[in-house]
């Protein structure tokens, strides 16, 4: 199906003369007056947020008012296999983004794996924007199920850049209440591409060059405990002398020395997992919540937690005043074969002398069913150990509980 274009220069738009936005189509020339009037708000909107520390939030509002939208959002994504590494959404339900990290999901869905195919600025509807066509008649079967669920009828979406091993796409999920989305939809669209294609890559270039909180990177410098700060695009920004000992000296974890400087393992199992709880402590921040997510890279007898926690912060950044949202990482060594003081352990975190030995095991990174397995005791016990751990010590989540265990006894 061709596309519309509108009548006039489109060098005016943001175009060169001699490029076209979009494509002519027969039944529509033009957009009315107030669809003009929508599109200039939506990219004025765009551009405040380069000015704030909202991120998209306030064009994402203005955008899924205009067009009608259900849920969308700019996803930050590697090559193959597509994984997510950064993103602002909107729309979505409480918990989807950690949910959609923590899936194959991202490999699956059609409407990213079109959006991310297509040249750099052309929105495409994924029905086509054609009514007779189902949505569930074109997305795969592993996503049928989801699509189902949300009640989604179309989606629309651009590819905003690409580089090396990496894409950013912007898509636009409709509810099947509203209908497909319209040629004339399709074309405002592709007037705002040029605009959200420079907004984002503005937006990469801000958090590059901006000077972090100096006191904070101060302060960092001066705590003996290995920090890293990471922003809101996954990116380290701050990185202690305590952590680069480690990390200088560990196999498997680093920091990649480029631009998109990010807090990678060579092991691919755990950088997945890696990456995933950096991004959920990310989307967790912009939340208000404040879980901690652990995790063990294991090397033989040698162990790495890492402590990844939500940040968010006050920031006055070239005299405007907000928020910056980011995750802490805490790299902590030790050996597993160096036992903790059980004692101590217990009288920390008011424990019986079952439920220490079993605490002692979480810190080493084992599972309940491992743990179970080498005390030769029952998974049914060893989870009520746990449960009564968490209980006395005020914990919601195991993660939690071994986070405390590890910062205050490794």
């Amino acid at each position: 199906m061709e596309r519309p274009v509108l009548e006039g220069s489109v060098s005016a738009l943001g175009e060169s003369p001699g490029e076209k936005a979009v494509e002519a189509v027969d039944n529509i020339s033009r957009i009315d007056v107030q669809e003009f009037a929508g599109y200039n708000q939506l990219v004025s909107t765009l551009y405040r947020c380069l000015h704030t520390n909202e991120g998209f939030q306030p064009f994402f509002e203005e955008f899924q008012r205009h067009f009608r939208c259900l849920q969308g959002g700019i996803l930050g994504l590697t090559g193959e296999p597509i994984r997510m590494v950064y993103g602002w959404t909107f729309g979505y339900p409480e918990g989807f983004e950690q949910w959609f990290l923590n899936s194959d999901l991202p490999q699956q869905d059609e409407a990213l794996l079109k959006f991310s195919a297509l040249p750099p600025r052309q929105f495409e509807s994924l029905t086509e924007c054609d009514p007779g066509i189902d949505i569930l008649d074109v997305v795969t079967n592993e996503t049928r199920e989801w699509v189902e669920q949300a009640g989604l009828g179309d989606s629309a979406g651009m590819l905003v850049s690409r580089g090396e091993g990496s894409r950013v796409v912007f898509l636009a999920n409709r509810h099947r209440s509203e209908g497909h989305y319209t040629p004339s939809e399709l074309l405002q669209m592709n007037m705002l591409a040029p605009h959200i294609e420079n907004a984002v890559g503005l937006f990469h270039k801000l958090y590059q060059s901006r000077t972090e909180n100096e006191t904070l990177s101060m302060a960092l410098d001066r705590i003996s405990k290995p920090m890293i700060v990471i922003n809101e695009m996954a990116r380290v920004v701050q990185c202690n002398a305590a952590a680069e000992s480690i990390l200088e000296a560990h196999p498997r974890l680093f920091v990649t020395g480029c631009s998109e400087s990010r807090l990678q393992s060579r092991n691919p199992g755990f950088n997945r997992k890696l990456n995933d709880a950096i991004l959920t402590s990310i989307f967790n921040a912009r939340d208000g919540v404040q879980d901690m997510i652990t995790l063990f890279d294991r090397v033989g007898d040698d162990r790495i937690a890492v402590c990844i926690t939500p940040l968010s912060m006050e920031a006055v950044d070239q005299g405007e005043q907000g928020r910056k949202y980011g995750a802490l990482a805490e790299l902590i060594s030790f050996q597993a074969a160096s036992a903790p003081d059980l004692i101590k352990l217990c009288n920390l975190f008011n424990c019986t002398r079952a439920e220490g030995v079993t605490a002692g095991y979480l810190m080493q990174g084992l599972s309940i069913g491992e743990i179970a397995e080498v005390q030769n005791l029952s998974v049914h016990t060893v989870r009520d150990y746990v449960k009564n751990l968490l209980a006395k010590n005020g914990y919601r989540r195991q993660a939690e509980l071994v986070g405390a265990l590890v910062r205050a006894l490794a």
